[in-house]
């Protein structure tokens, strides 16, 4: 019977169906997680690795003796090292399908909340603080305003929609620009990647992390955005200079941010922690059972297929399938 090590408790009814044909070895939900430590120590003995907040790195790859699938808990995968996973034949698979309406949902409860100063607010009635200026222009609402998608794949898509359902004007940029009939179908304009900073009200951030975007939200873009602009990622932290944004957010240089993921987490730049204008999530877009159960079961989909001889839809690197 094969062998499956997950590095992070996760339900029963996950694994329900595939009992019997696999053996699951995961730690108690008292225990929560196995550390990197004790995955390096176990790895070798194992034919899949599905990893929930932690590592699949070379040095795990390399004692992974018997590997035959490594998997990530999410869409993105640059906690493994994938790159050197295809170089050794051993595919990596993702959860590209059920985090997608989750994501879309947190990504636009952040556009509300960074624009209309929710968390601000909720922070200072909690300190008894009570403001409700007559005139201000601390917050402003959505209708009306222009929100830039950098990123038009499902999750950008599913935003462009809810946004519309706020009424916000929606303009995008993509790498790989979408169809005529799906710009069309979207009601969506195209732009590049400099004419959506520099006229968008909101830009939400729905890229992936690859080496070439890496710091591509930088000082030089919060420059070219409006001063009244705001920022949302909801994407990766790395695809945005922290410390930059920090400064950006201080001189108000650009109006707010709101954040569900940071470079090095669980760590968040002190800078961050210390500001008004910007809304701190802890990477949890995807946080509804419904959404973290449908990943578990297409991550798991993904590994049993590839142990049984398939080529899954969600394997990243479907070239070393033979």
């Amino acid at each position: 019977m094969m062998k499956i090590l997950i590095s992070e408790w996760v339900p029963e009814a996950c694994l329900a169906p595939y009992k019997g044909r696999y053996e699951f070895t995961y730690p108690d939900k008292e225990k929560g997680a196995f550390s990197y430590a004790e995955v390096y120590d176990m790895i070798e003995d194992y034919d899949a690795y599905f990893i929930l907040d932690n590592e699949g790195d070379k040095k795990i790859i390399d004692k992974a003796k018997n590997l035959k699938v490594i998997a990530n808990f999410g869409v993105g995968y640059n906690n493994i090292d994938w790159q050197y996973a295809t170089e050794v034949g051993l595919p990596v698979v993702n959860t590209p399908t059920t985090v997608t309406e989750a994501t879309a949902e947190h990504a636009v409860a952040l556009i509300i909340s960074t624009m209309r100063g929710v968390a601000r607010y909720d922070r200072e009635v909690r300190q008894g603080i009570w403001k409700s200026p007559n005139f201000s222009d601390i917050d402003c609402e959505v209708y009306g305003r222009t929100l830039g998608i950098m990123g038009f794949g499902r999750i950008g898509k599913m935003v462009c929609k809810k946004a519309q359902g706020l009424g916000m004007n929606v303009i995008y940029y993509d790498k790989f620009r979408a169809p005529k009939e799906v710009e069309k179908e979207y009601d969506v304009t195209y732009m590049s990647f400099d004419e959506v900073i520099e006229n968008s009200d909101c830009i939400t951030l729905h890229m992936p992390y690859i080496p070439e975007n890496h710091h591509i939200i930088n000082a030089d873009t919060f420059r070219k955005m409006k001063k009244s602009a705001y920022l949302v990622n909801a994407a990766r932290g790395a695809v945005v200079d922290e410390k930059a944004l920090a400064e950006a957010l201080k001189t108000r240089e650009i109006k707010g941010a709101g954040l569900d993921v940071f470079e090095d987490e669980p760590n968040v730049s002190p800078e961050l922690l210390e500001l008004d204008n910007v809304t701190l999530t802890p990477h949890i877009a995807s946080c509804t059972l419904k959404a973290r159960m449908g990943m578990c079961a297409e991550a798991l989909s993904g590994i049993t297929g590839v142990l049984e001889g398939e080529k899954p839809y969600n394997v990243v690197n479907p070239e070393v399938l033979k």
